[in-house]
């Protein structure tokens, strides 16, 4: 039997399930690439990293320039504005000029469709 503790409360056989939410197939994004998608809310960029996609925020934290412009090398994201740049597998760490940390969404790719989890 399950034993899950929520909010405080012992609860048995309960198993709390995951919510996803669709945001695009796989073939939206090309490898390396980038694309802009809205998702609970949130406007997102949906990255394809080859075996690994990623999600974050859709504009830079600097000064808010859409980072679907800009350059993905399947690790790293780099805003073409002013070169602030993010290591996406080390989870939106900040690299070079970046002074902030990315927001990054946790992704799962089932199927053919990549889904936001939640």
């Amino acid at each position: 039997m399950t034993h899950l503790w929520y909010r405080g409360q012992h609860h048995r056989g309960m198993k709390k399930s995951a919510r996803r939410i669709a945001i695009c197939k796989v073939s939206d994004v090309p490898e390396n690439g980038i694309k802009q998608f809205d998702a609970d809310g949130k406007s997102l960029c949906v990255l394809n990293g080859g075996q690994r996609y990623f999600a974050c925020e859709a504009a830079c934290p600097h000064e808010k320039v859409p980072l679907c412009e800009g350059v993905f090398d399947g690790e790293s994201l780099t805003c073409v504005e002013h070169l602030w740049q993010w290591s996406l597998v080390d989870g939106g760490t900040p690299q070079g000029l970046a002074e902030r940390p990315l927001q990054m969404y946790p992704v799962e790719v089932v199927g053919d469709t990549v889904y936001l989890k939640g």
